[in-house]
């Protein structure tokens, strides 16, 4: 068996899409899905959890290149932790968007949406 997952950002081939059974998922709520640890380390607040799911489906509804996607948001709480954050302001949010975000104009696009968020 093979599963393929998909956010849509890419289009399927049509004999591809022949060959599939589709299992449409709902996903977790934020606040689950930013406790989902796939491994030990140091843990991650409830609040800093809540802030990161917060930010991260905000800047899902800017036009990006690339919207931060589930693995990346994981890196960067994980990094907020590791830089020992309990929580997380606009400023140490728009420091941290390299993490989150892959190109330049989507952390200048996010730092001013953070900007105009913060004020």
């Amino acid at each position: 068996m093979v599963f393929l997952t998909s956010n849509n950002t890419r289009e399927l081939s049509e004999a591809l899409k022949r060959r599939c059974l589709y299992l449409h998922n709902r996903l977790p709520r934020p606040r689950a899905r930013a406790r989902d640890r796939p491994h030990p380390g140091p843990r991650i607040t409830d609040e800093l959890a809540d802030q990161v799911a917060r930010i991260v489906r905000s800047l899902r509804t800017l036009e990006l290149r690339k919207a931060p996607s589930v693995s990346e948001t994981l890196d960067w709480a994980r990094t907020l932790v590791i830089l020992g954050m309990d929580s997380i302001d606009a400023a140490s949010a728009r420091d941290t968007l390299h993490i989150l975000l892959k190109y330049q104009t989507d952390i200048e696009r996010a730092s001013k949406e953070l900007l105009t968020a913060g004020s």
